[in-house]
């Protein structure tokens, strides 16, 4: 017996088609009908078309839809039961109802499609039906003959993911090429990072070798600045006149500043006055002015108007014999008319200087801390404290 296949179905697994459904549906005034003693067998043809036509197709996959049904009885299949029972193998002509793709690649957001099925593919889908007719009403139990059938042809495109392309059209021709062209670009702008990270990179290695190398030339030129002046003070405070002597007159007829300075505070706070009296020669020879601090004492008050009243007080050098320690220039102060610039004479013996001008007398002697104090004597002034210092 054929039935017409009409309407269509919903979408479900085709992995479901071998389970056993059962659905009991309410056959209303169907029921009133039936005599009060109920058939042990019913014929196939009872099973209404409104339970057994949306029961396939709920376990059809979309987009197959039912053409027509096809049932017929198997004879002493039904199970024994108190309720009427009918045992049929039911065959539903299926036919896609829209092409249906499987995905070829996917990139980002396009997925591109190869072609599987095209509409109007038909197949013969078969499954036993156990329909029991019961005080409740119908009871269908399923069970597919061929669970898969229509597995593998793949999905409408609306079902599948991104946007959708099949290949072979023009629209999947343009967007690869598209792509490609994309990629290709990105390849050259990832090829132009690297490339400027791999230049930045090598600057960053030399500039980091450079430093390096810079670090370390002046790491060694400054042990060797300190190794230099090391030995030079060893030398000039070691025990033997000979060396301090020769160390410091190469120091002093150099042209390096720092030992130069090195080797004048040495010999300065060295207790040989040789020395001493040598780095005060070169000290006196290389200024032309030298100013003299002057301080109050303590037996005289007066003394601290004098200070402020005579003004800042310099000793002018116009010449000086490194061999003798004789010296000539001026020496004077604002405030007093006996203490204002006169001319001097004066003399380095060892580590002492002698300067005396028309009423005044200066008289200095080396300290401990690199200055040469001592007193100023003027008539008719107190006697004051007077310091140069050895800068």
């Amino acid at each position: 017996m054929t039935r017409p296949g009409k309407g269509r179905f919903a979408a479900r697994g085709a992995r479901l088609l071998a389970a056993w459904i059962a659905v009991a549906i309410p056959v209303g005034n169907l029921l009133a009908a039936e005599p009060p003693e109920p058939l042990k067998v019913l014929p196939a043809e009872t099973i209404p078309d409104s339970i057994l036509r949306p029961r396939i197709e709920a376990l059809l996959p979309a987009p197959w839809r039912i053409e027509s049904l096809t049932v017929e009885p198997l004879a002493g299949a039904a199970p024994p039961s108190p309720d009427p029972q009918v045992a049929v193998r039911v065959t539903a002509a299926v036919v896609l109802a829209a092409p249906t793709y499987l995905v070829d690649s996917r990139e980002g957001p396009v997925t591109f499609l190869r072609p599987a099925a095209e509409a109007g593919l038909g197949k013969s889908w078969v499954a036993t039906a156990l329909a029991t007719r019961g005080s409740g009403g119908w009871t269908l139990a399923l069970t597919a003959q061929s669970p898969g059938l229509l597995d593998g042809i793949g999905k409408p495109a609306a079902e599948l993911p991104g946007r959708t392309v099949v290949l072979g059209t023009p629209e999947a021709k343009n967007l690869r090429e598209q792509l490609d062209r994309d990629a290709a670009r990105r390849l050259a702008e990832d090829g132009e990072r690297r490339r400027r990270e791999e230049e930045r990179l090598a600057q960053q290695t030399a500039a980091a070798k450079a430093e390096a190398a810079r670090a370390e030339t002046e790491r060694r030129a400054v042990e060797a600045r300190i190794a230099q002046i090391a030995d030079l003070r060893g030398k000039l405070a070691g025990p033997d006149r000979a060396a301090r002597l020769a160390a410091f007159e190469a120091a002093l007829g150099g042209n390096d500043p720092a030992l130069r300075q090195t080797a004048m505070e040495a010999a300065l706070q060295s207790r040989d006055p040789v020395v001493a009296n040598l780095a005060l020669k070169d000290w006196i020879a290389r200024h032309r002015a030298v100013p003299v601090q002057l301080y109050a004492t303590k037996e005289d008050p007066s003394s601290e108007v004098v200070v402020q009243n005579l003004g800042p007080m310099t000793l002018e050098i116009d010449g000086f014999s490194p061999v003798s320690g004789a010296l000539a220039g001026k020496l004077g102060a604002p405030g007093y008319s006996i203490a204002r610039p006169s001319s001097v004479v004066g003399t380095l013996a060892q580590t002492e200087l002698a300067v005396n001008a028309f009423g005044c007398a200066l008289t200095l002697r080396l300290a401990e801390h690199q200055t040469m104090d001592g007193l100023l004597r003027c008539q008719t002034l107190p006697t004051l404290i007077a310091r140069i210092t050895l800068d």
